[in-house]
């Protein structure tokens, strides 16, 4: 079973956003509910609202064409409703028309993002929502979780330099859902638009897309996996060069190479670069379409060691310029049309002429790169208001205080408060000294007295597990014991790098709270620590809330 449900199920859960409406849906193969089931062929069953026309990003609302293939319109042969296709053979065709949504009172997009600008599905989203601003449709985001995370890297693009693989000034990776992304083109754009986001239900930033449950389904032809999606922020570079970037093969974007580089020199060169968290193998491949087809190029295979820490659009940059000093005679910038613009495509995936000026005159890359980290750091501002999920999950906050300041009975009452916004809360309390917490003579108790390692205490309605030994990790013990939860609220645990909360009583003991950001309780001095009323649970719940990312 999913611990992540995406925006299609909520929508199917509650349909009031389409109800009485006739509606388009914007999808392919990507969009489906957290069982598998097909987007289209649960709204299709939906006798809330109709279904009346569904429209195809790149590739088709079936997935099948290939990169930058033009797609006509057609029927769809399972559900009988026309097939409108956003990816024609020109830049026009990119926009609905006014004939397509004049009898839609609704469009609904369901495609899966893989958390890169270049990826050509936001771009869609975003002219589908002007469209439909101006047709004065209400346009209803299924959110789905960024597989990558919420990473950043890359300046967004200058001005002068947007196009299909970015319509809007963005970074290269942007760390963002496209639900999230929707509310910031919204905004950013001054669009008057009936917008609504359909929220993944339990997903949080930092989370493994393996983590959420959820099937990983092909956004696209070349997209099989999410360690794929990983490489592609920096390996779509390749696509404004002559380098094969492993399309035509089993590991597209994972593999690169030409039939005039040296295999072993080229990883080699690569690994002498150190770039964080990836080493490169040295391999050979021969693509049975797309560039080179049909010749054996020698080249490399990212392998990513650490996934946090791995850059990929630094490492897609040094892979450009690495092979361009090591084959200077053969290296060649595309200079084909790319996404309906004739200006070099590097241009337009760098988002300027800097990068390919620069490694042209054999120039440190070094300022650039650091042009491309501050450019990124300077997004994570504009996107702040726009995010809907937590950073972590679950989120923990700590309650902090000396005996009898009133922690267990403030945890307590918190609870209740917490669970009433529909979210699942677990609870922690963390002592320093040992203490027997089963009763003398009981089954239970007597198989720990024994000398189990782990015992545990089943009945029809709980089910409570015991491990004996030193102390668990706090990490260990919330991944392994919490993952389902949505907040912990944990007493005690003064050190924890985690957001802290002090309690204090009138005669109560004050032990120092290093990092406290909140304070409950009365007598307290004037530090500059926000402090809040012991009997403010309202406000309390509230601050909590922030605390845990939960507020947006």
């Amino acid at each position: 079973m999913s611990r992540v449900r995406p925006g299609i199920d909520r929508l199917l859960q509650d349909p009031a956003p389409v109800s009485g409406k006739r509606f388009g849906l914007i999808t392919n193969p990507s969009g489906v509910t957290s069982s598998g089931e097909p987007s289209w062929k649960a709204l299709a069953a939906l006798s809330a609202g109709r279904l009346a026309r569904l429209f195809g990003p790149e590739h088709g609302v079936d997935g099948g064409a290939l990169y930058m293939e033009s797609v006509g319109h057609a029927v769809h042969g399972p559900t009988g409703l026309p097939a409108i296709s956003l990816y024609g053979s020109s830049i026009e065709s990119l926009r609905p028309r006014r004939d397509d949504l004049k009898d839609l009172e609704a469009l609904v997009f369901d495609v899966a993002d893989v958390g890169a600008r270049y990826y050509t599905f936001v771009w869609t989203m975003m002219l589908a929502m002007e469209a439909a601003a101006e047709a004065g449709l209400r346009f209803v985001v299924c959110d789905r979780p960024n597989p990558i995370g919420g990473a950043v890297e890359g300046a967004p693009q200058d001005p002068a330099f947007l196009s299909f693989v970015g319509l809007h000034p963005l970074p290269v990776r942007h760390g963002m859902t496209a639900g999230e992304l929707a509310g910031l083109f919204a905004a950013e754009k001054k669009l008057s638009l009936d917008l609504v986001v359909c929220r993944a239900e339990g997903w949080a930033r930092e989370m493994p897309f393996a983590a959420t449950g959820l099937p990983w389904v092909p956004p696209s032809p070349n997209m099989p996996s999410v360690e794929t999606a990983l490489a592609y922020p920096g390996m779509c570079l390749l696509e404004g060069t002559n380098l094969s970037e492993g399309r035509g093969t089993t590991s597209p974007f994972l593999q690169f190479g030409a039939p005039w580089l040296d295999a072993l020199r080229l990883a080699g060169a690569l690994n002498e670069l150190r770039l964080p968290g990836v080493s490169f193998l040295p391999t050979h491949f021969r693509p049975v379409f797309d560039k080179h087809a049909g010749a054996t190029c020698g080249g490399a295979r990212l392998s990513v060691s650490d996934a946090s820490a791995f850059r990929s659009f630094e490492t897609g940059l040094r892979v450009v310029e690495t092979a361009r000093r090591l084959a200077p005679k053969e290296f060649r910038w595309r200079t084909e049309p790319y996404e309906f613009d004739s200006r070099p495509a590097i241009d337009l995936l760098t988002g300027s002429e800097r990068f390919r000026r620069m490694v042209d005159a054999g120039e440190d890359l070094a300022p650039e790169v650091a042009r491309h980290e501050a450019g990124g750091r300077a997004f994570l501002g504009r996107r702040a208001p726009h995010l809907l999920y937590p950073g972590s999950r679950p989120a923990v906050v700590a309650f902090v205080g000396g005996h009898n300041a009133g922690k267990t009975r403030l945890v307590a009452a918190l609870v209740p408060k917490l669970a009433a916004q529909g979210l699942k809360i677990g609870t922690i309390k963390h002592t320093t000294k040992d203490a027997e917490d089963d009763i003398a003579g009981k089954d239970s108790y007597v198989h720990a007295r024994a000398g189990a390692a782990v015992g545990a205490f089943v009945t029809p309605e709980r089910t409570t597990t015991r491990r004996f030994g030193p102390e668990e990790p706090f990490e260990r013990l919330i991944g392994r014991a919490f993952a389902g939860c949505d907040i912990v609220l944990v007493e005690g645990y003064k050190a924890l790098p985690v957001a802290k909360v002090e309690v204090t009583r009138p005669g109560a003991s004050r032990p120092p709270v290093p990092g406290a950001v909140l304070r409950v309780g009365e007598g307290a001095p004037d530090d500059g620590i926000p402090t809040l009323a012991a009997d403010d649970l309202d406000g309390i719940t509230d601050a909590v809330l922030r605390l845990a990312g939960f507020d947006r």
